[in-house]
């Protein structure tokens, strides 16, 4: 019963360890776009020319549906009520940025013939969405890390968490300064003269977008580096076990040698 308990765990963690994995690849791609408008103060031409690329415009493929696969591999791995409830939040989330995926590129794919609209409410929620991703992934990350034996994970999750929290509040002063909430439904960007005020306060706002980022990032891609340490080092631990285990025929042996 024990072996096969143990050989499950093991299952358990190597699924672990593939989801994080995908998550990594799909939150390091988040990172270079999060990183792009810093790159226009040294360089507006390349940033320009990257954004106006084509490769660039269907970049959100990969951090999208690479994020969704993730999720559902990670959903359900634990029995834990904590972990299921985050989890299930978290894939609601993630099915909700399919959507929002599908009616920004819906008319591209030929999926729709009619424009949505909406496009800043769009926004707004698919940020609104980012923030609260970004806390559960982090309390996720730091609890299965702490699962697995990394005592140093909880100050990290905190940290991680109260950029978000931090950022979470200046996008929603940011979100109130830009609405034109004269001009009725649907909610449109103010059409006036950019402020320096409003200018400093989006450049705060994703600067600390792309800290919280990378906080995340390392978070999830040292979840997937400890999930492989712990199966190494449990295929070395049954693999020692079997060489120090006798055959059931030389043991049988051995007990006649002993009552002869």
């Amino acid at each position: 019963m024990m072996d096969l308990e143990r050989e499950q765990l093991r299952k358990t963690y190597d699924v672990c360890r593939i989801g994080f994995a995908i998550l990594s690849a799909a939150l390091i791609l988040a990172c270079f776009t999060s990183a792009l408008p810093f790159v226009y103060f040294f360089s507006p031409q390349i940033c320009e020319r990257i954004s106006s690329s084509t490769w660039y415009h269907w970049i959100d493929v990969p951090i999208t549906w690479l994020s969704l696969l993730a999720v559902l591999m990670l959903w359900g791995r634990f029995d834990h009520p904590g972990w299921q409830r985050r989890m299930t939040l978290l894939l609601i989330m993630s099915l909700v940025d399919a959507g929002l995926w599908f009616l920004d590129h819906g008319t591209e794919l030929g999926l729709a013939r009619i424009e949505f609209g909406h496009q800043w409410l769009r926004e707004t929620f698919g940020r609104a969405l980012g923030w609260a991703e970004f806390a559960l992934l982090a309390g996720l990350s730091c609890d299965y890390l702490e699962h697995l034996g990394v005592d140093q994970a909880r100050e990290a999750g905190k940290t991680a968490r109260s950029m978000a929290a931090t950022g979470a509040v200046l996008w929603l002063l940011l979100f109130f300064e830009r609405t034109d909430w004269h001009a009725g439904w649907p909610l449109i960007v103010r059409a006036r003269p950019a402020m320096i005020e409003i200018y400093l306060l989006y450049m705060a706002t994703q600067l600390f977008w792309a800290i919280t980022l990378f906080q995340v990032t390392a978070l999830v891609v040292a979840a997937a580096r400890e999930s492989g340490r712990v199966i190494a080092e449990m295929i070395r631990e049954d693999d020692a076990d079997d060489v120090l285990r006798p055959p059931s025929g030389r043991t049988e042996e051995m007990d006649l040698f002993r009552v002869g």
